[in-house]
């Protein structure tokens, strides 16, 4: 009777425990700004990512691509490894043509509830786009 109650119970508990998994998000396209802004090299997309889950995400990968498929390397990029609960983190690319740019984030947890936005900053520093992150 005790092992019965032992197996029963170690069931239950394990049923309630989640369970970890990757989750792709993605935002974009996002046009790249007006002619004046990358020829004259101030222009950039950023993709942005908060962790609104109630577990740290571990984020395995952020990819920055143009819509002629692309792979833009970030100059900078906060998005590596752990994400801690109401944690920010960002990787950012110079607009380098006429180009619109997609965010592609995978993270891994119990609770991958990321949110973000792909934005494009225009040399001037105003935001010309931008569009959410989504699953």
């Amino acid at each position: 009777m005790t092992k019965r109650i032992l197996l029963t119970a170690l069931i239950t508990l394990t049923s309630f425990a989640g369970v970890a998994h990757a989750d792709l998000f993605a935002a974009g396209p996002v046009y790249g700004g007006n002619i004046g802004d990358f020829k004259n090299g101030g222009a950039r997309i950023t993709c942005r990512v908060f962790n609104a889950g109630l577990t740290t995400a571990t984020i395995n990968l952020t990819q920055i691509w143009t819509n002629t498929g692309s792979l833009v390397v970030p100059t900078s990029n906060t998005c590596t490894g752990s994400l801690g609960v109401a944690q920010y983190c960002a990787f950012t690319a110079p607009v380098t043509g006429n180009f619109a740019y997609s965010c592609r984030v995978n993270a891994n947890g119990f609770d991958a509830n990321l949110r973000g936005v792909a934005e494009i900053m225009g040399a001037s520093g105003i935001i010309l786009n931008a569009l959410p992150l989504q699953k």
